[in-house]
Formats: structure tokens, C-alpha cells, sequence
């Protein structure tokens, strides 16, 4: 099984339990208050970022896509409509970061895919490096 195989996060299926809270809810995501960038006011800062996300209501494979190969047009249809689905998102910036200070590989996190995140990676780098 690759890490691909293995959704975590907001991305997986809501699995309600028996007090309304995802029951599969990772614990190692911080509070909004320690990554409240970009969030919508309202939202409870006790709770992690991730319980707030859109994303929570659809399909993981939008965002990840399918476990197979998959064509490039393919792809950036699936990845322009996860993409919109982020737009709306409360938490977008505080997923964003996550999924950059994380080094999450794969699927649409914070509203960049794989390789948006790569150049924004590659982006930084090259500003360290010349400052």
C-alpha cells in the first residue's frame, strides 16, 4: 500500500458518530487558532481546521482521484471542479499551509493540486536561497 492508498484528513468519507463528530477525525491537526490564516469568522476555534472543511462533504476520489490511470483532461476536470470546492472553504489557507508544511504528496489540498504545490515549494526555495 502507498501513501496514496491511504486517505487522511478531511478528505476521507464522514463517518458520523454517535455525537455528531467524525469519528475517523485525526487528532494531529491544530487548532484553528494556530492555523486560523485566511478562515472565516464563526468558525469554533476549538476545533481543528479540518472539521470545518468542505471538503468533508464530498467524494475523497475528487480530490485524490481514481486508483488508476487517469488522463490528463481527465485529471484537470477533476482537479478544477476540487478546486472550486476549496474556493468556497473556510479553512483553504489553513490546509494549504498544513498540506506545504506537511510535504502531502498527492490530491488538491488548500486549493492547489500536486503540482501547484511543487512549484510553490521550488518558488520558496529559490527566494531563500537568494535572500
Amino acid at each position: 500500500m502507498t501513501s496514496r492508498d491511504t486517505i487522511t484528513g478531511p478528505h476521507r468519507a464522514a463517518t458520523p458518530s454517535s455525537n455528531g463528530d467524525r469519528a475517523d477525525a485525526p487528532s494531529h491537526r491544530a487548532p484553528l487558532g494556530r492555523l486560523g490564516a485566511g478562515l472565516a469568522d464563526g468558525l469554533d476555534p476549538d476545533l481543528s481546521w479540518d472539521q470545518h472543511a468542505q471538503c468533508r462533504t464530498h467524494d475523497p476520489a475528487l480530490f485524490f482521484g481514481p486508483n488508476r490511470f487517469e488522463p490528463k483532461r481527465e485529471r484537470l476536470a477533476r482537479e478544477a471542479e476540487a478546486k472550486a470546492v476549496c474556493a468556497t472553504c473556510p479553512c483553504m489557507m489553513a490546509c494549504r499551509e498544513y498540506a506545504l508544511a506537511s510535504g502531502e504528496l498527492y490530491g488538491v489540498w488548500g486549493g492547489l493540486g500536486e503540482t501547484d504545490r511543487r512549484e510553490l515549494i521550488a518558488q520558496r526555495g529559490s527566494v531563500a536561497t537568494a535572500v
